[in-house]
């Protein structure tokens, strides 16, 4: 889709590239609106998170002071990957969005989140934790981006048509894979990467055009992917973080009374997120296979196929021999520095350059 479609399809949908500061108002915050593009709509991270969060608690705690429209990059007409480069042009003033979409053209967008690299949530806010003053300060000096907060999804797992016993039968299939980590791992297994945007998925794998895909516990279930793929593997690939960006340039332009206060809100938002993200992989796993209790609705019928020791050996392997290599490689040796001195120093692991 062309930048000139993109940008129609933000306007008939609520005018999402124009907006900015008005008049003082009597309260202790300017009277400030803007629009802000969330994540995937339908998905908890923006229903349960970010929708309540810009409509009620944002204008609340402002005093009313500031206003918000949201809309998710998902009815925007948007593919994913673009959001980024969006709000570093000018073009989106704020959006959420999955860094791991963009990837391919930004490597150090996965810098926290690369394929094998963590296993659980908790471990995936330390290693934010450590990336985090070194990626904003990359961000502002070479993208134009002010980076506000972090978010994730739960463990991104694989879901398939067919039967498989172990990850290594995947071998020759098709299977849909965001950013370049998730490539390369695919890749490793002998089995062929495909890059289809989320809501495309689940007619992909209905119609055969996918023999598997790679997505969030619960993000499939609640997207239906259960009613073409009937075998899931509880293997955390990676995790799916995103993050809340806004142009630089209009983040400058603001009140900093206004900045102050949006930063204040959005660290607790980020909170939120992560205590969200820690529950929803066994609530996924739950409602896709119904072996136990499912908060989500109707529990579906998926065989979960048990991750075995040789699963984990894969999984070791590639990031050893495939993910590290390809990303020291794409990323550069600046950003090895800097991936070496945060990330693989909280994790003991050191990138050759």
């Amino acid at each position: 889709m062309s930048l000139k479609h993109l940008i129609a399809a933000a306007a008939l949908a609520g005018s999402f590239i124009a907006g900015g500061a008005s008049a003082q108002t009597p309260a202790a915050l300017p009277s400030t609106s803007f629009n802000v593009v969330g994540s995937i709509g339908g998905l908890s991270m923006y229903t349960n998170r970010e929708l309540p969060f810009w409509t009620d608690t944002v204008p609340k705690a402002s005093g009313g002071a500031i206003k918000v429209q949201v809309k998710p990059f998902t009815e925007l007409g948007f593919k994913g990957a673009e959001v980024f480069r969006l709000v570093s042009s000018g073009t989106l003033q704020f959006a959420t969005t999955v860094l791991n979409y963009n990837s391919g053209e930004v490597p150090m967008n996965e810098a926290a989140d690369l394929v094998g690299l963590v296993g659980s949530v908790e471990e995936l806010e330390k290693v934010i934790e450590a990336i985090r003053p070194a990626y904003a300060k990359f961000l502002e000096e070479k993208h134009g981006i002010k980076l506000l907060g972090f978010g994730t999804y739960q463990a991104q797992v694989l879901y398939c048509r067919d039967a498989f016993v172990t990850i290594a039968d995947l071998k020759g299939r098709k299977i849909r894979a965001s950013g370049a980590s998730q490539q390369a791992f695919v890749t490793h297994i002998g089995a062929s990467p495909l890059n289809i945007a989320f809501a495309e998925v689940q007619p992909a794998l209905a119609s055969g055009v996918v023999d598997c895909a790679i997505t969030g516990a619960l993000s499939g279930y609640k997207s239906k992917w259960h009613e073409a793929a009937k075998f899931i593997s509880p293997m955390p690939v990676n995790f799916g973080v995103a993050a809340q960006l806004a142009n630089l340039k209009w983040w400058n332009s603001l009140d900093p009374k206004v900045q102050t206060f949006l930063q204040t809100e959005l660290n607790k938002l980020e909170k939120s997120i992560f205590e969200q993200a820690r529950t929803e992989t066994q609530t996924g796993i739950n409602c896709n296979t119904g072996t136990g209790p499912c908060s989500e609705g109707a529990p579906a019928a998926m065989k979960l196929v048990p991750v075995t020791p040789a699963d984990e050996a894969l999984r070791k392997d590639a990031l050893t021999k495939a993910i590290l290599p390809s990303f020291a490689k794409r990323c550069g040796p600046d950003c090895v520095k800097t991936w070496n001195d945060t990330v693989g120093k909280t994790l003991n692991v050191t990138l050759a350059p």
